[in-house]
């Protein structure tokens, strides 16, 4: 295991590498950190090189300081670790960033990897998650935190269908305790000051081989991107995970390595 960090423009980035054979690269989702690929970074470092690290704004990474762009972070980071072509895989906002990544510099993503993704300029319009994030707004202004983090756990781990004693209280406390640490550290410094692409515009132009896990208790607008891709995308296809919302590596870490490596293996997922 290689642990290190990364300069990037005005900040750095800390990563961690295992295994050796074909890259790949996992990036969490927002507000989260790199943590939660522990499954993950042990399934595939029998075959492949994992990297996985902390986005700008999350983790053990810098807090941003002026305007920047994940995606070239993304590239970055691939360039200090002399990495000429890699296969992505990212859960919700690191899908996002994934896909930014894939428009940007499609020679340069092996295979793609999409998991209850969001799209750059995507609009909500799920009725649970607006409800929700008008309670953050209202918490946030209130400066209470726990409130604050409850409405994303009620939003991105329960789901709509589902109370919070619903779920696995490993995974609901995992995601608690990466959320809190992520504003603490970093405020939302890590979305106020990105700049990104409008993905949710361009899922045409999108050429890798690509696979979008969507589990089925996720919210209407994830369900509704995972649709999109697959029908728009040069090579794209959708596999909807039963009993799960959206953090579906979290919920199924078993069965959603054993799907990532078999796609990463050439198999076919129909």
């Amino acid at each position: 295991m290689t642990t290190g960090r990364v300069q990037v423009e005005n900040g750095e980035l800390a990563y961690e590498i295992r295994g050796d054979g074909d890259p790949v690269i996992l990036l969490h989702g927002g507000i989260l950190d790199s943590r939660m690929w522990d499954a993950e970074m042990t399934a595939l470092e029998r075959h492949h090189t994992a990297i996985r690290y902390d986005a700008r704004g999350h983790g053990e990474s810098s807090t941003p300081a002026a305007r920047f762009r994940h995606y070239e972070d993304l590239r970055e980071l691939m360039a200090a670790l002399g990495l000429p072509r890699a296969s992505l895989v990212g859960l919700s906002g690191g899908g996002r960033i994934a896909v930014d990544f894939a428009l940007t510099y499609p020679d340069l993503v092996e295979n793609l990897v999409l998991a209850a993704t969001g799209l750059s300029a995507m609009t909500t319009k799920d009725p649970f998650v607006v409800e929700q994030n008008k309670k953050l707004e209202e918490a946030g202004a209130k400066g209470d935190l726990p409130a604050a983090v409850e409405c994303v756990l009620r939003m991105w781990v329960d789901g709509a269908r589902r109370a919070p004693a619903d779920v696995d209280q490993r995974v609901r406390r995992l995601c608690q305790e990466m959320y809190t640490q992520t504003i603490v550290r970093h405020g939302l410094a890590g979305f106020a000051l990105m700049d990104e692409l409008r993905a949710i515009e361009r899922t045409g132009e999108l050429t890798p081989r690509t696979l979008t896990l969507v589990g089925e208790l996720d919210s209407s607008d994830i369900i509704a991107i995972a649709c999109q891709i697959e029908s728009e995308a040069r090579d794209a296809r959708k596999l909807v995970v039963p009993g799960v919302a959206h953090m579906i590596n979290l919920e199924k870490p078993d069965e959603f390595s054993g799907i990532l490596l078999d796609f990463l293996a050439g198999h076919s997922e129909d």
